[in-house]
Formats: C-alpha cells, sequence, structure tokens
C-alpha cells in the first residue's frame, strides 16, 4: 500500500512539472509572437513617437514585463489621458486617448484677484498640455490664495470646453464666498492675566465694526506669529517655562467666522538671584554689572537678558576685543533665576567673500563703498554695525539684514548683506489748511538714486496763493568714487502777502562740494542770488523791507559741518542728526551779513523700543557787516517747526497788513513721543504726541513793526498719526497753541507727505 502511493505521488509530481512547462511554452511562444503593431487614436502625437518607448523596436523581445512597462511610460510621459494593449492574432493594438491641448484661460466670478494674480499662481499656462493633476494643483491654490483674505468658502470648478484639434479652453468658475473674520478669541489656563491684556498681545484681533486694516481676517499662519508674540510677553515679566499648547481656528457651525482658542501653561513666574560675569578678559567686573539691564530682585525679563548680552558685546568691542563672545546660561532654582555671562575672546576670523543680495536695481559698488571693510580684512563687529547702519541711513532700502557664514578656510567667514529695496522715485504731495482759509501744496519729484548709482536728482514746487518756489538740483554723492560730492541747484520764489501789495522775487544758483568721514560730513557751497521787492502804490504796508524797488544780489560762501548716527533714513529710533551752517555774505554783490544756524535732531527708544522719544532743536542768527539786513535775508518761523501755527505765523508783523516781517534770530525745541502700540499691525500707522516751543525776534527796519523785540516763547501741544508710505512719510498734525500773542497766526491742521520730524 505504501509503495504503490509513492508511486502516485511521482506520476502526480511529473504531471505538475508537464502541465506548467507546456503553458509556459505556449504563453512564451504566444508573446514572442507579435508580428505587427497597431496604433490607434493619435491626434497631434506620431505614431513614432509612441514606439520609441519599446526597448529595440522593431527587434523588440516581448514579454508581459516588458508590455507593463510600456505602458507605464506612455502614462508617465503626461501626453495621454488613457492606454490600454491587447494582443490579437499576432498584432499588438495599441489604444490612446491623448489630453488636449490647452487654447486659452480664462477666469470668471473674481472680483477680489484680478485675473493676473490668478494667472501668476496656477501651475498651468495656454499652449500646456492639458494635465489633471495640474489642474488641481491650480485649484487649490487658487483657494489657499482666498483663503489668505478670509474667504475661506471660495469655491472653483472647471469649465471644459472642447474647440477641436485636440483644443480646449478653460475657465475658472470662481465663487468667492462670504468674508469668514475671527469672532472670537479665547484663552485657557490664564490666572494671571486677563483675556483683554492677551488679545492686546496678539496680532489676530476679533471682529468689530471698525476693524477696516484686516486684523480681523482669520490666517492661519498668523497663529505661529500670535505664539510667540504670547511667549515673548510671559518670558518679558518673569514666566520663563511659559508654553502654548495648543492654538487652533475652529470654524463655527453655521459657517459665519472662527473662533480662535489658546491654550496655554503659565509656569511660575521667577527673580533674578545671583548675577555673574565669568571673563578672563578683565579683572574687575563690578562696575560692568552694575550697568547690565537685569539686576538681584528683578523679574526676570527675556528682553533684558538680550539687551544686556548685547551691551557686554559692545562694551569689549569697545576696549579693543574685537571677536568676543558672550553666551548667557540660565539656571532655574524654585522661583529663581542665576544668570551667568560666559565671556571669552572668540578665535580671529578673516572676511572671505562679501555676497549683497536683494539689489535689483542699486549697483553693488553703491552698497560696497558704505562698507568700511574689504575681503582680507580681520573681522570687526563694531565696523560691521557701523556699515550696516549707513546703509540704512542712505534711504534706498527698507530692510538691511545680514548672516555669517563659515567659509572653506577655518579661519574665514562669508558676509552675506540681504537688501529689501524700495522707490527711490518719488512723487511728493503736501497740503496744509490755515485759520486764513488759504491752501497750501507742494509737489515735488525726485530721485534718490538714479540709475542706481546712488546719484540725487530733484525738482520740487511748492504753490499757494501767496507763493511758488522752484526747486532743481543733482547731487553726486560719489565723485570718482572717493568720499567727494558735488552738487549743484538753481532755484526761483516768487512771493506775495495775502492782500498782493507786496511781491517779491528771488532767483538764484548754487554749486558745492563736500568730504564723507565716517558719520561726519563737511561742505563748502557757494550761492548766488538777486531778489527783489515791489510795493504797490495802494499797499497798506508800514513797514520797511530794504528792498523796494531794488534788485539785491547777494554772494556767498556757507561751511557746513553735520553728523549723522541715526538707524534709519525715514523713520530712525536712535541716534542723533545734527548740522551747523556758517554763511559769509559779501563776497561781491550787494548784501554783506554773517549768519549762523545749529539744527539738531535726537531719537532715543523707551522700553525697548516700544516707544521712541524724539527731539528736535534749533537755533539761528543773522547779522550785518554793512548796512541792515533786509527782509529776504530774514528768517520765518512757524508751519512744521512750530507746529500750530503758519508757516511764517510767528513773530514780527506789519502793523498796516499783519504780514510777517521775518526776524534776524530765532530757536525752537520740541519734544515728541511716538509708537505704534494700540495701532493695527498691518497698517503701519504710529501716533505721536508733541511739545514745541520757539520764538522769532529782531529787526533792522522797526518802524511800522510790531513785536519786532519781542523773546517770549509760543508753546503748542498737539497729536497726530503717521505711516511710512512708498513716496515718503505720511502725517496728518492736530496742533493747539497754549502760549501765543495776539498778532501770531494759527494754523490748527496740517496734512503731508514727503515730510519728517
Amino acid at each position: 500500500m505504501i509503495k504503490f502511493l509513492k508511486i502516485f505521488l511521482l506520476l502526480n509530481k511529473f504531471l505538475l512539472i508537464f502541465i506548467f512547462l507546456a503553458n509556459f511554452s505556449l504563453s512564451y511562444a504566444y508573446e514572442l509572437r507579435i508580428e505587427k503593431v497597431k496604433i490607434n487614436g493619435t491626434q497631434r502625437i506620431s505614431k513614432s513617437f509612441i514606439l520609441n518607448f519599446l526597448p529595440e523596436y522593431p527587434n523588440t523581445n516581448f514579454s508581459k514585463d516588458v508590455l507593463n512597462k510600456f505602458t507605464k511610460d506612455l502614462y508617465n510621459s503626461g501626453l495621454f489621458n488613457k492606454v490600454s494593449l491587447k494582443v490579437d492574432n499576432y498584432t499588438l493594438l495599441i489604444n490612446v486617448e491623448e489630453y488636449p491641448i490647452i487654447n486659452e484661460i480664462s477666469f470668471t466670478g473674481n472680483d477680489l484677484l484680478d485675473d493676473e494674480t490668478l494667472s501668476n499662481l496656477i501651475s498651468i499656462d495656454s499652449r500646456d498640455i492639458f494635465n489633471k493633476n495640474d489642474l488641481s494643483d491650480s485649484i487649490k491654490k487658487i483657494k489657499v490664495e482666498y483663503q489668505k483674505i478670509g474667504r475661506y468658502l471660495a469655491e472653483v470648478n472647471i469649465k471644459k470646453i472642447e474647440i477641436g484639434e485636440g483644443r480646449v479652453n478653460l475657465n475658472f468658475v470662481i465663487n468667492e464666498g462670504a468674508l469668514l473674520v475671527v469672532k472670537n478669541i479665547n484663552f485657557i489656563g490664564n490666572k494671571n492675566f486677563s483675556d483683554t491684556e492677551l488679545k492686546l498681545t496678539i496680532s489676530t484681533k476679533e471682529d468689530a465694526w471698525y476693524k477696516i486694516f484686516g486684523s480681523n481676517k482669520f490666517i492661519p499662519e498668523r497663529l505661529d506669529y500670535d505664539k510667540e508674540k504670547l511667549r515673548e510677553f510671559y518670558n518679558q515679566r518673569g514666566y520663563a517655562d511659559f508654553t502654548v499648547k495648543v492654538a487652533r481656528g475652529d470654524l463655527l457651525p453655521n459657517l459665519s467666522g472662527f473662533n480662535i482658542n489658546f491654550v496655554i501653561s503659565e509656569g511660575q513666574r521667577y527673580s533674578v538671584d545671583k548675577i555673574n560675569i565669568n571673563t578672563s578678559l578683565i579683572d574687575d567686573n563690578k562696575n560692568l554689572l552694575k550697568e547690565l539691564y537685569l539686576q538681584k530682585g528683578d523679574f526676570f525679563d527675556s528682553r533684558a537678558l538680550d539687551e544686556s548680552t548685547k551691551y557686554l558685546i559692545k562694551h569689549f568691542e569697545n576696549i579693543g576685543f574685537s571677536f568676543v563672545r558672550v553666551v548667557p546660561v540660565v539656571e532655574k532654582k524654585k522661583n529663581l533665576i542665576d544668570i551667568t555671562y560666559n565671556i571669552s575672546e572668540g578665535s580671529k576670523k578673516f572676511i572671505n567673500k562679501i555676497i549683497i543680495l536683494g539689489n535689483t536695481r542699486t549697483n553693488d559698488s553703491v552698497i560696497r563703498r558704505e562698507l568700511s571693510f574689504l575681503e582680507g580684512d580681520p573681522f570687526n563687529k563694531g565696523k560691521l554695525d557701523t556699515s550696516i547702519n549707513s546703509l540704512k541711513r542712505l534711504g534706498f532700502f527698507e530692510t538691511v539684514n545680514y548672516r555669517l557664514e563659515d567659509a572653506d578656510d577655518s579661519q574665514s567667514i562669508d558676509l552675506i548683506i540681504q537688501v529689501r529695496e524700495i522707490n527711490t522715485g518719488s512723487a511728493t504731495f503736501g497740503v496744509g489748511y490755515s485759520s486764513l482759509n488759504n491752501t497750501m501744496f507742494t509737489l515735488g519729484l525726485r530721485e534718490r538714486n538714479f540709475l542706481g548709482e546712488g546719484k540725487n536728482i530733484r525738482f520740487e514746487a511748492n504753490l499757494s496763493d501767496q507763493k511758488s518756489t522752484y526747486n532743481i538740483g543733482i547731487t553726486e554723492p560719489y565723485f570718482l568714487d572717493r568720499h567727494l560730492s558735488l552738487f549743484g541747484g538753481m532755484y526761483d520764489q516768487e512771493s506775495e502777502n495775502s492782500k498782493g501789495d507786496v511781491k517779491n522775487n528771488k532767483t538764484g544758483f548754487n554749486l558745492g562740494f563736500g568730504f564723507n568721514l565716517n558719520d561726519f560730513t563737511q561742505t563748502i557751497m557757494y550761492n548766488l542770488s538777486t531778489s527783489e521787492t515791489t510795493t504797490s502804490s495802494t499797499s497798506t504796508s508800514a513797514s520797511e523791507t530794504g528792498e523796494e524797488g531794488k534788485e539785491i544780489t547777494t554772494s556767498s560762501m556757507t561751511y557746513t559741518l553735520s553728523q549723522d548716527t541715526s538707524d534709519s533714513y525715514f523713520n530712525p529710533s536712535s541716534g542723533y542728526r545734527w548740522k551747523f551752517d556758517n554763511t559769509l555774505a559779501g563776497i561781491g554783490g550787494d548784501a554783506k551779513f554773517y549768519k549762523s544756524v545749529f539744527n539738531i535732531k535726537a531719537f532715543y527708544p523707551i522700553n525697548y523700543g516700544d516707544y521712541i522719544l524724539g527731539l528736535k532743536s534749533g537755533f539761528g542768527f543773522i547779522s550785518s557787516i554793512d548796512d541792515k539786513i533786509t527782509s529776504s535775508n530774514r528768517f520765518l518761523l512757524g508751519g512744521k517747526t512750530l507746529r500750530g501755527f503758519d508757516n511764517a505765523g510767528v513773530g514780527p508783523r506789519d502793523t498796516g497788513n499783519n504780514q510777517s516781517v521775518g526776524g534776524n534770530n530765532f530757536y525752537n525745541l520740541s519734544f515728541e513721543l511716538k509708537s505704534d502700540k494700540l495701532m493695527p499691525e498691518d497698517t503701519g500707522l504710529e501716533w505721536f504726541v508733541f511739545s514745541d516751543v520757539g520764538s522769532l525776534w529782531g529787526t533792522d527796519y522797526k518802524s511800522g513793526v510790531r513785536g519786532y523785540n519781542d523773546k517770549s516763547p509760543r508753546v503748542t501741544n498737539g497729536f497726530g498719526l503717521a505711516m511710512n508710505t512708498p513716496v515718503g512719510p505720511f502725517q496728518m498734525v492736530w496742533g493747539f497753541p497754549i502760549q501765543s500773542e495776539t498778532y501770531d497766526i494759527e494754523e490748527n491742521f496740517q496734512f503731508s507727505i514727503g515730510t519728517s520730524f
């Protein structure tokens, strides 16, 4: 029985092997016997292109693997919507359906985003091959763009219109949907600070009727920024363990908006216990400890820690350690923190490459000439900071940042300077409203970076009922690629009083050159002008100008010394600017006098830059060398210098027509506090409050003039709004005199673009 069973199993084994070999032989023989290939469905694509996907065709050794790979390759080419293969009577039938060519792309229903914006977003273009994956990707990108403006319910559908010859028109049909805003912001876990305090900290705001700048839109990317703002808020108040566990936007069931939910853990509040400076660079550090922003007993403040670190770096750089490293170490124990500043001298590094990025218009040479070092020089942090501030003061860039990267050589570093350019060509417009219903317009065309070479060209016109001024000029700041500037200009001014019975015309030109050394600038300028004043026979003027019926020629030389250490051209937050002008007239001509004017502006950050205190002051006098000082050479005071008064609203006035006659002496002093706190972050708006003090007095022609020797101060208080625009700073100012004379002329509101404090 067992022998019979073994024989039976052996026969079965041979039978199975025979069947497998027979099937394999038939299959192998059948696949190899493809003698002809036929292709159906092609319109634009040639048959030879398709056959190129078959290896060694027409001598292809066909098999299932070859045909499977052939099918996949045709699909992967992105040219075919459908591919099928069939073997019939030794013929391989290849049936394809080509993707059509996109003839035209259009958009309908898009009111908030224009066609150009959407066209730049999508992944397809006319003359591309229609592809479902690219189409899906384009729809997704459009929806994401609508989400950025709060349109989370936006729908995008595709209307495909076949126009024959394998071409289609695509129409993106868009339903923009309703604007979804943030309805509520909720905080969970805050025990020490109220919801109101935390809501003021973050950039996302709850919806309200007055939210017109977009801060009430739900933008997911904002949540990460808001998490960082909350972390900074708590870390600056001693909560070093603060974390945001959850930050999520939830769509309301009725699809009317979003609820924002923050789940936070405040942790405990830490005070500073011990502060140590660990260094071998100096022997005594007790006095240095006193200068740090954090002291024993203070609540821990991450911002104060950063500022203390910067102070230590700056201190050691100033005493000769250019490669100093300051590493603060924070050690927590119960509710106390010990801080140790480990200070060491880093290894000396040399500058390998200076790479400038982002300057699509400004020439590299314009940027490099502001740098106080070259490739191959030893790296010096102090020189780098000075150079970066010089670039910011050019006024060509919105931002100037840098980073350091190790070069291939361990002793060298690469310096990468990243700039973001602004529009340096500007059209300036300003208008002021006075208590006398006079309106003054200011028009200007200026290019501060002509041809990307740093040249300054300008045309300015100030037009009003009583005055028109035209000024044309050009400045070459780096003549012959040296710290030598050349400049020149022409001007023409016509003015008359409000009654039109006293008119003055002044025309002239100037030429000069200057030297720059670090922050200091010296210039010497020659000026030649002629002025003439005419008084009508019906004039009520009671004063003398000293120029009636005369054409007075003034030939003068002016020496100017100035310094600028501010950290920004348009909106400085630290540093100062001052200028001292000394003019001597009498190098020929009729007028002979000496004039001296000093002006200074200083900026002080408060609370680490949250608030900026500005100080502006100036004084000047003019003294006759021969004869008297005539009206066209006197000072005027008011307007932007003494806000709350007319442009020439302060000082001696004619008793007959109440017009300003100017003065030989003046002074002014202004305090201004500004901040962007409590203002919508996405507007760039700042508020400011100010107090101005000043006076103007003295004239050589005292007859018919009141207040000619009145030195009493005029005082104004006020407030305003400001923001930077592509054409310069924008300001609205409300000024209210609290101390003035009866003959002064007030101007309580001013609006301007292109001026600064």
